[in-house]
Order: structure tokens, then C-alpha cells, then sequence
């Protein structure tokens, strides 16, 4: 939860960049016109025209920005892309306001837990370009699949137990699937 918040601070730290309207330009006389350009830096804002920032080396064989006239030494910062998050399913080991662990709501969603702890699933991508589809595929892509035994140990961590509690529906389509009992872990009544 710590590592969270303090990502969370970084991340609002380096996005709203307060620091770069505090530095001065770097002064010209630094600069030689007869300079090499070793790289151009195109700034495109919507709402800033475009303004073009070259490197130039002096005489003393270093280099140093030049900016023009409006722009700063570190808008090339700001121009850089923010980089998107990806999605991420993590568990919430304590919640803020009672301390508990919280249910990962796409597993819920996307998955259903059978009564003898099993995890099934619908394939992906069942509705998209029905009509290049043979009729095969189609009923297999009707079908739902098992996940495997780690995924299933994952996705059992990823729930509380409310969601594990075997529940009653009045003609439950998956009332078939809830018993096991050819495996010997999920047998649930004594062989004969």
C-alpha cells in the first residue's frame, strides 16, 4: 500500500512538472551560429505553435541547448508521450476503510467458479467474424473451456469467500458441471 501511494506522488510529481517555467534559457552567447546542428527537437502542442530547439556545439567543444526565444530547456520533457498504464488485475490485500481484502471485480465478470473449485470461461473473440466461421468452430466457440490448475489457484486468491460459497438456482444451466466425481480429489460420495 505504501509502494501504491508513493508511485502514486511520483507519477502526479513528474506529470504536472511545476519545475520546468522556474529555468532560465540558456543564454545565447554560448551558442555559435556557425554551430553543428547534431538534432532537432519538433515540440507539436495543440496549443503552443511549434517551436523548433536545436543543439548546437560552441567552440569549447561542448554542446548546450539553444532554445528559441519562448520555449525552455526541459520542453522536450513535456512534449514526450505519457506513457499509458496497462490494465492491471492485482489484489487489494487491505482495503482503506475496513482492512479487508477486496474481490477483483473482472474475475467476476469474466469467469465462473464451479461448486467443486473449478474456474470456466468463454473463449475469446466467440462473436467477432461469425461469417468467415465454419460451422465447427462455431459450436466450439459456444462451448465454454476449463482453466488450468495454476490459473484457477490465481484466480481463487483474486476472490473472497463469498464468491467461493456454492450457490442454488432454479434451473441452473452448470448444475451438471458442479460435481466431480470421477476425480479422486472432488469425489464428493464413497466409491461402490
Amino acid at each position: 500500500m505504501i509502494r501504491s501511494l508513493a508511485a502514486l506522488a511520483l507519477r502526479q510529481a513528474v506529470q504536472t512538472r511545476p519545475f520546468v517555467g522556474r529555468i532560465a534559457p540558456v543564454a545565447s552567447a554560448f551558442a555559435t551560429p556557425a554551430g553543428r546542428n547534431f538534432s532537432t527537437f519538433l515540440r507539436s502542442n495543440a496549443i503552443i505553435s511549434p517551436v523548433r530547439t536545436t543543439i548546437a556545439a560552441p567552440s569549447n567543444k561542448t554542446c548546450l541547448m539553444e532554445p528559441s526565444t519562448s520555449s525552455r530547456l526541459l520542453d522536450a520533457v513535456a512534449v514526450s508521450p505519457v506513457l499509458q498504464t496497462q490494465p492491471n488485475r492485482t489484489v487489494i490485500k487491505f482495503s482503506l476503510r475496513k482492512g479487508k481484502r477486496k474481490t477483483v471485480k473482472a474475475v467476476v465478470k469474466r469467469f465462473k467458479r464451479l461448486d467443486w473449485g473449478g474456474w470456466i470461461r468463454t473463449i475469446s473473440g466467440r462473436h467477432k467474424k461469425m461469417w468467415r466461421k465454419k460451422g465447427n468452430r462455431k459450436r466450439r466457440l459456444r462451448q465454454h473451456v476449463l482453466v488450468n490448475g495454476a490459473q484457477a489457484t490465481l484466480l481463487d486468491k483474486m476472490v473472497t469467500k463469498y464468491w467461493k460459497r456454492p450457490r442454488y438456482y432454479i434451473n441452473d444451466p452448470y448444475a451438471p458441471y458442479h460435481t466431480r466425481e470421477e476425480f479422486v480429489y472432488t469425489r464428493r460420495k464413497a466409491l461402490k
